[in-house]
């Protein structure tokens, strides 16, 4: 073998290996917009058969954002993350085709 073909190889090698972690990203992606769907369809389902326990998911919450999809008040001590705290808060909009909830 000369040094030309090891230096192909080590670029075919390179390719296959980028490749790779393409297809796998894809299906992380994938995988996570199915999980996410049935999230969805499972909440709506939820939602509509079974109000009483959308009322009762409610009133557990403590974060902000997710009071706030349900038209909750803030919690006390509103906007505090601990010190070297490593999360993001994602605010999302209102589905529109869904109907408000009833909150007893």
């Amino acid at each position: 073998m000369t040094h030309t073909n090891i230096q192909a190889i080590d670029l075919k090698l390179q390719q296959l290996k980028n490749r790779r972690a393409q297809l796998l990203a894809q299906h992380d992606a994938t995988e996570r917009k199915r999980i996410t769907r049935q999230a969805v369809i499972i909440g709506k389902w939820v939602m509509a058969k079974r109000p009483e326990l959308v009322s009762e998911i409610a009133g557990t919450l403590e974060r902000d954002q997710d009071r706030a999809v349900f038209k909750l008040p803030p919690t006390a001590g509103t906007g505090q993350v601990a010190s070297g705290a490593t999360h993001i808060d994602i605010l999302l909009p209102p589905d529109e085709d869904a109907a408000a909830p009833a909150l007893v």
